[in-house]
């Protein structure tokens, strides 16, 4: 029997470990280890993404699919509610941008992140429905633009915000007229068919539209056609009859004439309305299946090419904040996930922690009553851990399992130390306090905000404080009074330590004391308090993990338990995966890419007030399969 290298004229590579950088599929080799050939595959699949902030469909897009923008959008499953809405895409999740002048819904655009011209759209109610507005982002605000010559809504653009193309659209007929941008609106070659709700990619001198609505009975159509800069000409049919996700322009930048992605979509005929989650590939002459998204949905926005998609938001009889990504990749990508860990001793909360992820420790709490047990976490299971001379609750926390502090708390002053076995007591804070911002080590820490004793009940203040491992000096005062930050803030050191969110008005419990919370963040440099970029969602008492360039922020509380978490990258919120639970106020632990949290307040008292949950960031694997042989 001949061999694989008398048949190739070469051996097959022989390794103990299979590789770990990405490379050509279809790459061979022998894995001495397990005795087995394998071999890098490709896979192509749509997964989870980081959710909308704000839930609607109908929204217009532009950009790429690591720089894109989502604006407008409809927030009612029933009715119209215009949004004015703006959200950021930088390849993981969503930050929020500069809110729209006029708040509209099924509009078009085109462009990228930071020069992008919105056209068109409806603003009922108030407002007449179609619109001539236009407005120009610059990757932080908008301003007025060179409005459209046509009241429009249903519109579509595609190129750049100087060398770009608008594709009609209409809320009662059906257009066929194109006008091209670059600056100001001129006439293009019209389309071959009219349509409107038509999804578009490329650039002005090559671009591509299909899918849509024609006249006159309004059903979808699976129509394709190509554009040279002034003239369409007809491309290869859609496999599916409707009209496609990515409408309003989408986050098309990436795709092309012969590379576009067509994604969900619906059927305009019938009642109710079908929704799709077929996925093709387009090649510049056919459209090819590819693998089915995980929810059939219409009304969304989006694009992509063949090997890397993305459809966000989107409506399927109920408006929804959900983000599909598609992925035709020899790496196998795991998207971030909150899990269930084991459960604490304790069912309280208001605790306050630290750590690492397999290293942790919990202490203190306030239901009922204030609480002395402190415990610790190895990975796997917590243990009682020596009891806190005073019993206490929301306070500050820092340093690792065997070198802990534990600040104020229950608007008390004392402080403690842990050692991995015991508590004891250190010099006591000035000011008594509870739900501060706090972050850092046993001699490098930092404090400030929170509520104190007195009246009116619980009010906060915004006085700062430093410790140096043997006294206390005064640090830098936030901007204004906070509070409700317990477990909102971190810190390697008192020159290294940011807060996200809390109160901004007298920091009492819901329904007791009037509170609003805020979006604010602040970065502490060791002298003072300076505002970063804010939190897409206000929130009190969320749990903040990782360090000031890297760190998560999940759950707290807004008008309700909220579940959401953001990613920080050292400059900038974007939006994350759910937790597992919806929650507030306890302890947590860990870095961006392992976290954990620890019990807090779901809503209902007493329930999970000891549940645990751990946070993987996101993975990438090489996809290697093993070959069978006989």
């Amino acid at each position: 029997m001949a061999t694989y290298r008398e048949i190739h004229g070469k051996a097959i590579k022989s390794i103990s470990s299979d590789p770990s950088a990405p490379t050509d599929a279809g790459q061979m080799w022998y894995n001495t280890t397990s005795d087995t050939f394998k071999s890098i595959v490709q896979s192509v699949a749509w997964r989870s993404g980081a959710s909308f902030s704000t839930s609607g469909y109908g929204a217009a897009g532009s950009g790429s699919l690591t720089a894109g923008l989502i604006m407008g959008r409809n927030t009612l499953a029933s009715g119209d509610t215009p949004s004015n809405a703006t959200e950021e895409w930088n390849g993981s999740g969503w930050a929020t941008g500069g809110n729209l002048s006029t708040a509209r819904y099924y509009g078009g655009a085109l462009g990228t992140q930071t020069a992008t011209v919105f056209v068109g759209g409806d603003s009922r109610p108030p407002g007449s429905g179609s619109q001539t507005t236009a407005e120009n982002y610059n990757g932080t605000s908008w301003t007025s633009g060179t409005a459209y010559p046509v009241a429009v809504t249903l519109n579509s653009g595609f190129g750049t915000t100087s060398a770009g193309v608008m594709c009609n659209g209409s809320d009662t007929t059906y257009s066929a007229t194109t006008k091209e941008y670059n600056g100001s609106w001129t006439a293009g070659g019209d389309l071959s068919t009219a349509r409107r709700w038509i999804a578009t990619a490329g650039t002005q001198t090559a671009g591509l539209a299909f899918g849509g609505q024609v006249p006159p009975s309004g059903y979808s159509t699976n129509v394709t056609e190509a554009y040279d800069g002034s003239s369409w000409t007809s491309g290869g049919s859609l496999n599916v009859t409707r009209a496609v996700n990515a409408v309003g322009g989408g986050i098309n930048q990436d795709a092309s004439q012969t590379n576009a992605l067509a994604s969900g979509g619906y059927q305009s005929s019938g009642s109710p309305k079908t929704y799709f989650n077929e996925t093709e590939a387009y090649d510049g002459t056919s459209w090819t299946a590819q693998p089915t998204m995980t929810t059939a949905r219409g009304y969304g926005t989006g694009g992509g090419t063949g090997s890397a998609g993305i459809v966000a938001g989107a409506y399927t009889g109920s408006v929804t904040t959900a983000v599909e990504e598609f992925d035709s990749s020899v790496n196998t990508i795991t998207p971030a996930t909150f899990s269930s860990g084991n459960s604490q001793n304790l069912n309280t909360y208001n605790r306050v922690g630290w750590g690492t992820q397999s290293a942790a420790w919990v202490a203190g709490g306030t239901f009922p009553g204030n609480k002395d047990e402190s415990e610790e976490y190895d990975g796997t299971s917590w243990t009682e851990g020596d009891n806190l001379n005073t019993a206490r609750g929301y306070g500050g926390a820092g340093g690792p399992q065997t070198a802990a502090i534990f600040s104020c708390g229950s608007r008390l002053t004392n402080m403690e130390y842990y050692n991995g076995s015991s508590w004891s007591n250190q010099t006591a804070c000035p000011t008594a306090r509870g739900s501060q911002a706090a972050g850092g080590t046993q001699t490098s820490f930092v404090q400030a905000g929170g509520s104190s004793a007195g009246a009116p009940t619980y009010p906060i203040n915004n006085t700062g404080e430093e410790w140096n491992g043997s006294s206390w000096t005064s640090a830098g005062a936030l901007p204004a009074a906070q509070g409700a930050m317990n477990g909102a803030a971190i810190g390697e050191s008192e020159s290294a330590a940011m807060l996200a969110g809390g109160v901004i008005s007298p920091a009492g419990p819901p329904g007791v004391v009037p509170h609003s919370v805020t979006n604010i963040s602040l970065d502490y440099g060791g002298t003072s308090w300076t505002a970063n970029p804010t939190i897409n969602t206000a929130r009190e008492s969320g749990y903040l993990f990782g360090t000031t360039s890297s760190a998560i922020l999940a759950g707290g509380a807004t008008t309700t338990m909220y579940g959401g978490s953001e990613q920080w990258n050292g400059s900038v919120f974007v939006t994350g995966v759910n937790m597992t639970t919806a929650r507030y106020t306890g302890g947590r632990a860990g870095t961006a890419t392992a976290g954990l949290v620890a019990g807090g307040y779901p809503g209902t008292p007493g329930s999970v007030g000891n549940a645990t949950e751990l946070y993987t960031g996101e993975t990438t694997a090489l996809n290697v399969k093993t070959i069978t042989t006989s």
